[in-house]
């Protein structure tokens, strides 16, 4: 028994070797890699996927940790009325944007054979060669989590939001039992979540979040994805910290979504950061959580 625990630790205590998967936009994309990078001082092996052409836009990683980060690009699947060479939403209108998540849909069969790939290394392996310990993904990716059951890789979500932002979402139990069917329920901040009763949207900003409700072009509401994605996810990653939010909000989170919630700080870009930190951290007084 002490031998098998003493294994256990020690492949704990391992570099780990993550993969990175966020929706095709540039204000998705740039903190996924962010956080890639951070993973990747810390020691880890990130595999960061994609799709060509925004592979080919994203900024280099720092020299000192491009063996540490690699890419892989997945082809994007064609789909009727999405202009060609499209593959992120700076790429097509706001009407289209659909679209591109009917397209994005598309990448499972491609991303099932990349990952079963992958997961021909073995634990015992380091670097890329290592099968992967855990998926990183965000909220769009509803059919990744039983691609990576079926290899017994766990998901974790890491959304981009604010901490408050995702309470007010809330998950679907929630919504569930307090439902929110017309513009007019989305402008009160929901039972759930501790407000006073003078916080509120603006009407436009209450249609903005129905809409996010509705079903769309690609066959499912923003926040379906959202749910069906996080039921199964291990844990919740949030780029924040709780010196950002009120005190309550990480707390209620774990309560809401009954799973870990963890902190991965403001994540700012490496320019932003202060030459004199001598660390690992995002140049705000946050306390970022990289190792899963």
């Amino acid at each position: 028994m002490a031998g098998d625990q003493q294994h256990e630790e020690e492949a704990m205590a391992a570099p780990l070797h993550v993969v990175v998967f966020p929706w095709l936009a540039f204000g998705h994309l740039i903190p996924f890699l962010e956080l890639s990078r951070r993973l990747a001082a810390w020691g880890h092996a990130v595999t960061f996927v994609s799709t060509p052409r925004n592979v080919a836009r994203l900024p280099p990683v720092p020299e000192g940790l491009s063996g540490q980060v690699r890419t892989v690009a997945l082809p994007l699947p064609a789909v009727d009325g999405l202009p060609e060479g499209a593959e992120s939403t700076a790429d097509v209108p706001p009407e289209k944007v659909e679209l591109l998540k009917a397209a994005f849909d598309g990448l499972a069969a491609p991303f099932a054979d990349f990952l079963a790939g992958a997961c021909a290394g073995g634990r015992e392996q380091a670097g890329f060669g290592r099968r992967p310990d855990w998926v990183v993904l965000d909220f769009a990716h509803h059919w990744l989590c039983p691609i990576a059951e079926q290899h017994q890789v766990p998901c974790a979500m890491f959304l981009i939001v604010t901490a408050t932002g995702t309470a007010y979402t809330g998950s679907r139990r929630q919504n569930v039992s307090h439902p929110r069917v017309t513009v007019e329920d989305f402008m009160p901040m929901p039972r759930w979540f501790p407000s006073p009763p003078s916080l509120a949207f603006h009407r436009h900003e209450g249609a903005w979040l129905d809409a996010a409700s509705q079903l769309n072009a690609s066959g499912v509401a923003d926040t379906e994805r959202m749910w069906r994605t996080e039921e199964r996810c291990r844990l919740l990653v949030l780029r924040s910290c709780p010196e950002v939010e009120q005190p309550r909000v990480f707390p209620l989170l774990q309560e809401l979504y009954r799973k870990p919630v963890l902190p991965a700080g403001l994540l700012l870009p490496e320019d932003s950061l202060r030459e004199s930190d001598g660390d690992h951290g995002d140049g705000a007084e946050c306390t970022p959580t990289p190792e899963f």
